[in-house]
């Protein structure tokens, strides 16, 4: 190195946002091999406590008699902070289609919406997963509804991010 020469230090003092889910998975290549129904094994398996909670409504801001519904999304993560650095996404693609399961609600776990008329007596479950491998998240979707006819018209492909009541991790 010669005297007059000096050392070129990168600056990295404007760092660029993180790519759009989209471009960083491409949903379209991404098979999952279809395995045996599990009713959420591999959620229930994959050890540690839930991490994150995410309650949503179809119509959050409204109270609780004007909803149809009631969801919640149970995430179990080895790292919370990274995951809160590099943004939780999901998509259709992230279901484990062979895991979830619609339920009855026994007459003692009965959930009440805060409405007397409209009383929870089904839920539905779906399980996800990261894309990644290995996964570093995996998640237990659960929603309540009054009967057999709502819950079969959710479709999570509609949902978005304004169905979100609360979070907590």
């Amino acid at each position: 190195m010669s005297a007059t020469s000096e050392p070129q230090i990168e600056s990295h003092s404007s760092q660029s946002p993180p790519p759009i889910y989209s471009e960083a998975v491409e949903e379209t290549t991404i098979q999952r091999t279809p395995g045996p129904a599990g009713n959420g094994k591999i959620y229930h398996d994959k050890p540690g406590e839930r991490s994150i909670r995410f309650s949503f409504r179809p119509k959050p801001r409204m109270g609780n008699q004007h909803q149809s519904w009631f969801g919640q999304m149970d995430i179990k993560c080895d790292d919370v902070p990274l995951l809160m650095r590099e943004g939780f996404y999901w998509t259709t693609a992230n279901i484990i289609k062979e895991e979830g399961f619609v339920d009855n609600i026994s007459p003692e776990q009965v959930v009440n919406l805060g409405n007397p008329n409209n009383i929870c007596t089904v839920k539905r479950y779906w399980f996800l997963q990261d894309l990644k491998q290995p996964p570093r998240w995996t998640a237990s979707l659960q929603i309540h509804a009054p009967n057999h006819e709502v819950i079969s018209k959710i479709r999570f492909e509609n949902w978005t991010t304004d169905m979100i009541q609360s979070a907590e991790a």
